[in-house]
């Protein structure tokens, strides 16, 4: 048993001079010797409190490590790779730190107004995503495009105006004449007189007897202009009766006469 012991001491102790002969060759045992006296200096030079500290910094540093290596953040090594080369972190800091500043400025009574509008903003979009305003934005966008926006604004406006220069005896007065109009309208309408009227009326613009009249008092205007005054008395009515024109006109006076007693005598 001793002499396996010897022999077992004997290798150790060889592969230990193996070991110290490569260090010293490559220079390692003179680093190894300078590395000890650094330690030794720096442990004599240390109090008790540095050493307290130390210790607390390794722990903290040891438990911070065991805290990422849980939380698997070296995931995230990458990405904050990118943000440093991009020049983002930096941009980030600086943000933050305007956030702050900002935050530090305001005061109590900012914050409450800030937390008001974001509130009456969230609200407004809730009620325009509920109504289904949204739909409505071709429109709008038509209506800015061609300008009729800016003019229902100033009717707006125009109505706006009349209304405030209106006094309360005007809008009682337009009350009653749009209750009266509208009661007037609705008699004709169940009376049947609306639609007999529209019927007449479609029928003189298919003949265009309303646009011959007007033509007609158009032209009798101008011609009354340009004739000479009446001279008076029997003899220039008979002149006037002479003429063709005259007796065509009491022709169709008299013709106009007939149909219309014949209407009112069916009635």
């Amino acid at each position: 048993m001793a002499a396996v012991l010897d022999t077992h001491q004997e290798e150790e102790l060889q592969q230990a001079q193996t070991a110290l002969l490569h260090l010293v060759r490559n220079g390692d045992l003179e680093r190894i010797v300078h590395l000890a006296r650094l330690l030794g200096a720096a442990g004599d030079s240390m109090s008790d409190e540095m050493v307290g500290r130390l210790a607390e910094i390794g722990t903290s540093g040891l438990d911070l490590l065991d805290r990422v290596e849980r939380a698997d953040l070296t995931r995230a090594i990458p990405a904050i790779s990118a943000l440093v080369h991009n020049g983002d972190l930096d941009r980030i800091v600086h943000l933050a730190r305007m956030l702050g500043a900002a935050g530090d400025s305001m005061s109590d009574e900012m914050v409450g107004r800030l937390a008001e509008i974001a509130t009456g903003g969230l609200d407004l979009l809730d009620r325009v995503n509920r109504a289904e305003l949204a739909n409505a934005l071709p429109a709008i966008s038509a209506l800015v495009h061609n300008g009729d926006l800016d003019r229902i604004v100033h009717i707006a406006r125009m109505l706006g105006a009349a209304g405030d220069s209106m006094s309360d005896e005007m809008v009682t007065r337009l009350a009653t004449l749009a209750t009266d109009a509208m009661c007037l309208l609705d008699r004709a309408v169940r009376t049947g007189v609306m639609d007999r009227v529209l019927s007449v009326v479609e029928k003189m613009d298919e003949q265009h007897i309303l646009t011959d009249f007007l033509h007609c008092l158009a032209g009798a205007t101008e011609e009354a202009a340009k004739e000479p005054a009446p001279k008076g008395g029997i003899f220039g009515l008979l002149d006037i009766m002479k003429k063709p024109e005259t007796q065509e006109t009491i022709q169709f006076l008299m013709l106009v006469g007939k149909h219309f007693r014949s209407c009112r005598l069916k009635h």
